[in-house]
């Protein structure tokens, strides 16, 4: 489904897929997280050249995830990332591929690589900032001027957040506190809305955190709707398997 959120940007939402976002410049557009598939890539390629008679002129990846970066491969077009998301996708063999259950193709990677924040002008201004928590190499994309603010895996609406091995629950709190309070909030994955959807993310972090040092049971969130209204609840235990084998969280 796409959805316009200004005149200039405009959400791809793929019921629990990852979100893929439309940035329409003065000269192109900017795409945001290019999908699994590289046939769905295709089909976003093409929805954008005839809804908005301009070329994707530049791709920015909000982390490694494959599902947010192996579409990379039908773009022709500067791929920005940080510099551990290229570290990361290197690291993407033929054994990843069997894990993941797809079959093997040379992933793109990125090739404008940044440490701290990128930014880019092409009519409207934006700022790529390194954000982790989710991954080490986590980063959201600001638009001041549309007051928009899209969030990769930081923030996920609708669907329990995926916390992986490498996520760490501590700075991901942080990172969640720093973020710009936009009126637009496009997540990760699930559908789009303002600033509550930050607050709901720290909320449900800070409470995992509980769970995982024995303050809170899952049992406790039956009534709470930031997590019985998520769908897919085999996430949140497969999250926790994830942060209890973990010194660290």
């Amino acid at each position: 489904m796409v959805r316009k959120v200004t005149e200039n940007v405009y959400v791809i939402e793929h019921e629990e897929a990852a979100n893929n976002v439309i940035i329409i410049g003065k000269k192109g557009v900017i795409l945001v997280d290019t999908s699994l598939f590289p046939e769905k890539a295709k089909s976003i390629s093409k929805f954008v050249k005839e809804f908005t008679m301009k070329p994707i002129s530049l791709v920015l990846n909000t982390h490694y995830h494959p599902d947010h970066t192996f579409g990379n491969v039908i773009f022709d077009c500067p791929i920005v990332a940080h510099s551990l998301t290229r570290e990361k996708m290197e690291q993407f063999d033929q054994n990843y591929f069997v894990e993941i259950g797809i079959d093997y193709f040379k992933p793109k990677l990125p090739d404008v690589i940044f440490d701290d924040i990128f930014e880019y002008e092409d009519g409207l201004k934006i700022k790529f900032v390194h954000a982790p928590g989710h991954t080490p190499d986590s980063s959201y994309v600001y638009i001041p001027e549309e007051n928009i603010l899209i969030t990769g895996d930081t923030v996920i609406n609708t669907i329990h957040p995926e916390i992986v091995e490498d996520s760490n629950l501590n700075v991901w709190i942080k990172t969640l506190e720093k973020l710009p309070k936009a009126k637009h909030v496009i997540p990760g994955h699930g559908e789009y809305g303002d600033y509550k959807l930050v607050t709901d993310m720290i909320d449900y972090i800070e409470k995992i955190k509980k769970i995982i040092i024995g303050e809170l049971r899952p049992a406790d969130f039956e009534a709470d709707e930031n997590f019985s209204k998520r769908l897919h609840p085999e996430m949140l235990e497969w999250s926790l398997k994830n942060l209890l084998s973990k010194t660290n969280f």
